[in-house]
């Protein structure tokens, strides 16, 4: 299982990056917010959204390029 992290600041596309936490592009402590340990991207995008429901989501290119949409 990995631990998983969402920017707080949104990209170009107003979707928050979700990154695992050995991420080299994993945002500074005070920039992120903890989605919680999941065996894929998918389930933690699925509970960030369920959580904050409000916000888009989407996986890092880089640690969950399978999540990734652009």
């Amino acid at each position: 299982m990995e631990k998983y992290y969402f920017h707080n600041f949104t990209d170009k596309n107003n979707n928050h990056e979700v990154h695992t936490a050995d991420c080299t592009f994993l945002p500074a402590t005070e920039n992120r917010t903890c989605i919680g340990e999941f065996v894929g991207c998918y389930s933690a995008i699925v509970k960030a959204r369920a959580d904050y429901p409000s916000k888009s989501f989407d996986g890092c290119y880089f640690c969950c390029r399978p999540c990734h949409e652009g």
